[in-house]
């Protein structure tokens, strides 16, 4: 799902960034646009990927005309459902920690929200 407006909340996994970003370099549709995009959980078998990214992104505003306030506050209530879990609360979540994590009250893997402590890994 690609959204407009800086208003996603959502997961997405690494192998669909890839595939989005190696399909992007040949679709024209892309061109002059910044967008978001999210993966809907568990979503196998019931959505099949799209043949083509070209119409979803055919659909999205240039840069250059600018996302409406109207176009972001309805783009955001829609997203907003789409987000797992049940407190939905995006402002709530830590570093690392899932929304089924923040229902349970569970700290996430990198620590409790405001303590989160990434690892860093030195590079050579």
């Amino acid at each position: 799902i690609f959204s407009q407006g800086d208003v996603a909340v959502g997961r997405i996994n690494r192998e669909d960034v890839a595939t989005i970003l190696v399909d992007l370099l040949s679709t024209p549709e892309a061109t002059g646009k910044t967008f978001e995009g999210v993966s809907i959980a568990n979503s196998d078998g019931y959505y099949p990927p799209a043949e083509s990214l070209s119409v979803a992104l055919d659909r999205l505003i240039l840069d250059k005309d600018g996302v409406s306030e109207d176009v972001a506050r309805a783009t955001y209530a829609i997203m907003q459902q789409l987000l797992p879990g049940e407190k939905q609360a995006a402002a709530e979540l830590a570093m690392g920690q899932t929304y089924e994590q923040l229902d349970k009250e569970e700290i996430g893997r990198l620590g409790a929200r405001g303590t989160e402590e990434a690892p860093i890994v030195k590079t050579a």
